[in-house]
């Protein structure tokens, strides 16, 4: 959880409104591109999919990937802190 609880809520209120907005929009997508070459409900299945692909992976991305306290990921072995020079050596 992060440091500010209103960004996880907006955060968990945000995830079903993406995936099903991406869902849409490909599925959108691929029913124009069905009319327009008359292949008729194969882009739009395969929109679906790729919207629902998408949207997990977007999901898995803000839950997993995204640092939690707001100030990025730091590598392993690392302090995080400024060390004084500008090519690390303290002085």
């Amino acid at each position: 959880m992060s440091e500010d609880p209103r960004r996880d809520w907006g955060d968990a209120y945000s995830l079903p409104f993406t995936l099903v907005g991406l869902v849409g929009i490909f599925a959108g997508l691929g029913y124009l591109l069905d009319r327009w070459i008359g292949t008729k409900p194969w882009f739009m299945v395969a929109g679906v999919f790729l919207g629902a692909i998408f949207g997990f992976v977007y999901l898995v991305s803000l839950l997993f990937l995204r640092p939690r306290n707001g100030r990025g990921r730091k590598e392993p072995g690392t302090s995080g802190g400024s060390s004084g020079g500008p090519d690390g050596d303290s002085q």
